[in-house]
């Protein structure tokens, strides 16, 4: 409960930024678009390409499964990847930017955050492509290993988040290439907080209490108007579920900013209480 009364904090304290500042929600919007773009442009080239190939073997269940195994594929599936790191990461470098601005003071625009991750854009691309090759690594030997396998891989992942931790606001503010980002991430991560630690928020389980809302609009719906409202109830739950989706993004950013700042300056931002700051990640003991 502790954690999540520190967490429901954070949230509270980087919403307020986020309200005096609505057009930062603009950009995991547009980024969510892009990745819907993005994702069909390749889906649709690949069944071009790969089609008439699955045709000439038969469609079938066992050639499918065989040509998912396939090194094509696997290709295929690393471009999806990589096109969508890049995009999502290009959008949060522009995010950062705008919101380190409010966080020092400025009063940068919705443009130039995007000029900023614009300037940014090959050292993006070639971060998003080692954090592609990462991602897809590290699921494949998920995948093939077994219970203990997992378990190991499954630290080795969020060790890798936690060292990655300021990679995006290294990028939108430090002339660094993704290797020195990553070393200077970490580096940032364990001088500020310590080699071995854990974390003392989670965003994700405050947005994960907020849900039961959507929850409950559709139960409502169809409480009060029957079956018949099952479909507009599921509208309702889908749009509150879009709009929590922009703002948790939008949080997450801001939040990054304000520790990114934290970790740089040992300065607590504006809007942010000292002791949450400190105490969000805290030595393990």
């Amino acid at each position: 409960m502790g954690r999540l009364s520190r967490s429901w904090e954070l949230v509270e304290q980087s919403f307020a930024i986020l309200w005096a500042d609505k057009q930062l929600m603009l950009f995991p919007v547009l980024s969510g678009i892009s990745c819907v773009i993005v994702s069909m442009l390749l889906g649709l080239s690949g069944l071009a390409v790969f089609l008439p190939a699955l045709r000439a073997a038969g469609i079938s269940q066992h050639n499918f499964q065989h040509f998912s195994k396939s090194p094509e594929f696997a290709a295929a599936m690393f471009v999806l990847y990589l096109a969508n790191y890049f995009v999502i990461v290009f959008f949060n470098v522009a995010l950062v930017g705008v919101a380190n601005s409010r966080l020092t003071g400025g009063a940068w625009t919705f443009d130039q955050g995007l000029q900023l991750a614009w300037q940014r854009k090959w050292v993006i691309l070639q971060w998003a492509f080692v954090a592609a090759t990462v991602g897809m690594l590290l699921r494949m030997l998920s995948e093939r290993m077994g219970f203990i396998g997992r378990m190991v891989i499954g630290i080795i992942g969020i060790a890798w988040n936690v060292a990655c931790y300021f990679v995006v606001p290294i990028l939108a503010f430090e002339d660094m290439s993704p290797g020195a980002a990553l070393y200077r991430s970490a580096e940032l991560f364990t001088e500020t907080w310590g080699e071995r630690v854990v974390g003392g928020f989670s965003l994700g389980l405050v947005f994960f209490v907020l849900m039961i809302p959507g929850f409950a609009l559709w139960f409502a719906a169809v409480r009060l108007y029957g079956p018949g409202a099952v479909l507009v109830g599921g509208v309702l739950m889908g749009a509150y579920f879009l709009l929590l989706s922009v703002m948790s993004s939008a949080v997450q950013g801001i939040f990054n900013a304000a520790l990114y700042r934290y970790a740089c300056d040992q300065a607590v931002p504006p809007g942010f209480s000292r002791e949450l700051i400190q105490g969000a990640w805290r030595a393990k003991d």
